[in-house]
């Protein structure tokens, strides 16, 4: 049926090694790495198996192939185990770094010189003959660590001389000294990638256009007024004249800058701003003659704000050009809150590491992973009325700020564009104090709880900036599990649920005739029943019939297929705890296939089809550790518009008040269409990233092909019809239609797409124009 899914392939061989059968299970890895080239995991079962069968040679080829990948420490042990006996690691396999990328003018990887393997080694760049770039290591890469090398901060990032140029042939990446080459060297760029792209996306707008475009933005933003804070101390003169000169080139003129002087020693620092805020009454310039720190400056420049929303900048970043126009535009919807995307960039502002792309807003996401940090502007009386930003908090005060924003928040905006190039450098606090960064933050979010009447407790999350919350519910659970025969995967689910829950279960049994099945039954404890449908297969049906017979006196039910499988106590414990909340609807899990892949990871509309799972077939851990997931989704709580039913959790009274699930839809998109209808009636559908099972992808009907579902999909689109002509807000927009577990920024990037606006009243996220697009702008 999916003769092109690489992941098939690899199932497939999977199965067949299980089996004893290696020389098929070595044609079905073949072809899979042939479809998917770039799977990691398919390169390290094709050397698990070659290690299998004796022959080290193919084995330290497939596993060292793996391992460039993504440096996962799987392949790394076993490349350390078929190295020689006196080797210090994987280097005497000559594997001593590999190149990652190319974007625009940077160049990214990891490396670890043999001869020194605790040092930062040394790398050049060479194209046509020419050094284009040169640098050492110096960026944590754990997964390396983990497989086998003794340096802890073996990534690097090299920004490249402009003698570089992307259609000069491939560039030779090597150490210094033994000039041994790293892995994909030499490396052909891209001639025209998606940084490259945007990085250009003004080139040409010069003169009489550009005019008429800054023109047509000041006329429709007359009378609007965006005051800009910037506090100040002791900033790198050069990178403080590039902040306050792309705030000066802003395409739209409705802008103050109030630049507080937070008693800066470097004389320079005050004659720059002096001087600047003479040549342009734009910008005020506020001094404190003692230090007060980042809060107190920023405090007293919204005292000092004229304009009806406040935003912030640091003393060392940079605006686009842009950045103003459409934050001035997004606040005709009146929103408390706006945010955008931002660029991520080294010391140098044009070396542009990522872009990041946020979604519309989600609150768990917020408190999961505060995911946005630049560009936001808030209301000039709310940002008043909380009283500022804590001036007793030297670390994390803009979090906590914002919480108190959003408490009081009705509706907030977000840009889907980058407007702010945020500098990492070392001197950078969030990156040299991550220890007190985590302490701070999730002090502040107990602090949020209490604020809003809301019991939960606060802990850290599996990676760095990532929080868990945990609301305890004594809630009565009621598990619905439908089935027909299958003993082999029936039983280990019902009984992983037995051991690691204590919810009651019924088993929905679709005319099972397997004795083993039945006897299964027979045997189980009082806390399962076992219920009978008849009939065609209908999945709405059996679960709504479920319920109607069992699930009175039940506060949440938790719909699961019957190849789902529990991995470890608690799961079922968080979701229900996210479940309960008033203001939430459903809530799904995690799930992985049996291989570890992701199988879910929630669920994106109208990208691939009318609906499709995030990070599907993307590994779920990366070294010893989860897959985050892009800005840190999949370890997090979130809004999705819907989540698999395969692991499904809905309050009763909810999954009553929408009227269960819809009998029309027998086999597909039944799960999204509740998930839809729960939205609908203002309730949230939350991706639980700390509930993890296994799903064995609906193998009870894979042979009698009931995965093909035209009239389901047929009224799906139908009835949706309007939400899937537009895009999904959980899913930005700068990803194009493309598969969503790759999550690359693949076309040029549209200054001007329209906000996101989120509303408290209702939890519903609408992409729509904050007004209409000047003539001047809509020629670009």
């Amino acid at each position: 049926m999916r003769p092109r899914d690489g992941q098939s392939w690899i199932r497939l061989g999977n199965a067949f090694k299980d089996a004893g059968r290696y020389e098929q299970a070595k044609v079905a890895y073949e072809r899979g790495c042939i479809l998917r080239p770039k799977s990691p995991y398919a390169w390290l079962q094709r050397g698990y198996l070659a290690k299998f069968a004796g022959d080290k040679v193919h084995a330290v080829s497939y596993f060292r192939r793996s391992f460039e990948l993504d440096g996962n420490a799987e392949a790394g042990r076993e490349l350390l185990r078929l190295s020689d006996s006196d080797a210090t690691g994987p280097s005497s396999l000559g594997l001593v770094g590999c190149v990652d990328g190319i974007m625009a003018n940077s160049i990214f990887g990891w490396a670890v010189d043999p001869d020194s393997p605790t040092d930062p080694a040394e790398i050049e760049c060479v194209q046509s003959g020419q050094i284009v770039g040169v640098g050492r290591t110096s960026l944590a890469r754990p997964d390396v660590y983990s497989a086998g090398y003794r340096s802890k901060n073996a990534g690097f990032r090299i920004g490249l001389t402009g003698d570089y140029k992307p259609n000069n042939g491939s560039v030779t990446v090597r150490l210094v000294e033994s000039k041994r080459q790293l892995a994909n060297s030499p490396y052909k760029p891209s001639e025209e990638d998606h940084i490259s792209r945007w990085l250009k996306r003004w080139e040409g707008l010069g003169g009489e256009r550009h005019a008429e475009m800054c023109e047509a933005m000041d006329a429709e933003t007359h009378g609007m007024l965006l005051s800009i804070i910037m506090p100040v101390h002791n900033p790198n003169i050069d990178w403080l004249t590039q902040a306050i000169a792309s705030v000066r080139d802003q395409f739209c003129g409705h802008w103050e800058l109030i630049c507080v002087d937070d008693a800066s020693s470097d004389r320079r620092v005050v004659g720059t701003i002096q001087a600047l805020a003479l040549d342009d009454p734009r910008i005020k310039y506020l001094r404190l003659e003692e230090n007060v720190g980042i809060s107190g400056a920023t405090n007293l420049g919204i005292t000092e704000a004229s304009g009806k929303y406040v935003a912030f900048m640091d003393h060392d970043d940079v605006l686009e050009p842009e950045a103003v126009y459409r934050v001035l535009l997004a606040s005709n919807n009146g929103a408390d809150i706006i945010y955008s995307d931002e660029a991520i960039t080294g010391e140098h502002i044009d070396d542009i590491m990522e872009i990041v792309c946020r979604p519309a807003f989600s609150y768990d996401y917020y408190i999961s992973h505060p995911f946005f940090v630049h560009f936001v502007a808030v209301k000039r009386v709310l940002a008043t009325a909380v009283g500022g930003l804590d001036s007793s908090m030297p670390i994390s005060m803009d979090v906590d700020f914002l919480l108190r924003v959003i408490e009081r928040a009705d509706s907030i905006a977000h840009i889907p564009a980058p407007l702010y190039r945020w500098r990492t450098h070392q001197g950078s606090v969030g990156h040299a104090k991550m220890g007190a960064v985590m302490s701070a933050t999730r002090s502040a979010l107990q602090r949020h709880h209490a604020r809003v009447g809301r019991y939960a407790t606060v802990s850290d999350g599996l990676t760095f900036n990532t929080f868990r919350h945990d609301f305890p519910s004594s809630a009565r659970v009621l598990v619905v599990v439908p089935t027909r025969d299958r003993l082999d995967l029936v039983k280990p689910c019902i009984n992983s649920i037995l051991a690691t829950t204590d919810a009651d279960i019924v088993i929905v049994d679709h005319e099972s005739v397997d004795a083993d099945v039945l006897e299964f039954f027979e045997d189980l404890p009082d806390r399962v029943r076992v219920v009978q449908f008849t009939g065609p297969f209908n999945f709405s049906k059996m679960n709504n019939d479920a319920i109607k017979k069992i699930g009175a006196g039940y506060d949440v039910y938790l719909f699961a297929n019957n190849d789902i499988e529990a991995i470890e106590p608690g799961w079922l414990e968080h979701m229900r705890g996210l479940c309960m909340r008033e203001d939430v609807g459903a809530v799904g899990a995690l799930l992985l296939y049996s291989d570890g892949s992701i199988q879910h990871g929630g669920v994106v509309m109208n990208v691939g089809g009318p609906a499709e799972h995030v990070y599907k077939n993307a590994p779920s851990r990366l070294g010893n550790g989860r897959h985050p997931g892009y800005i840190s989704a999949l370890v997090s709580v979130r809004d999705y518009m819907a989540v698999t039913g395969a692991c499904l959790m809905v309050r009763a009274d909810v999954f009553e008040m929408v009227g269960g699930f819809d009998p029309l839809l027998a086999v597909g998109f039944n799960d999204i269409d509740l998930c839809l209808r729960v939205r609908e009636r203002g309730y949230k559908v939350l991706y639980d990233g700390h509930a993890v099972l296994y799903h064995h992808e609906s193998a009870t009907r894979m042979t009698s092909k009931q995965l093909r579902h035209p009239e389901d999909t047929a009224l799906m689109t139908a009835r949706w019809a309007d939400l899937l002509s537009g895009s999904d807000p959980y899913f930005s927009p700068m990803f194009g239609n493309q598969a969503p577990a790759e999550h690359v920024v693949a076309n040029p990037i549209n200054p001007f797409a329209p906000a996101q606006i989120w509303t408290k009243s209702k939890q519903d996220n609408k992409s729509r124009s904050a007004s209409r697009t000047p003539d001047a702008v809509r020629v670009l």
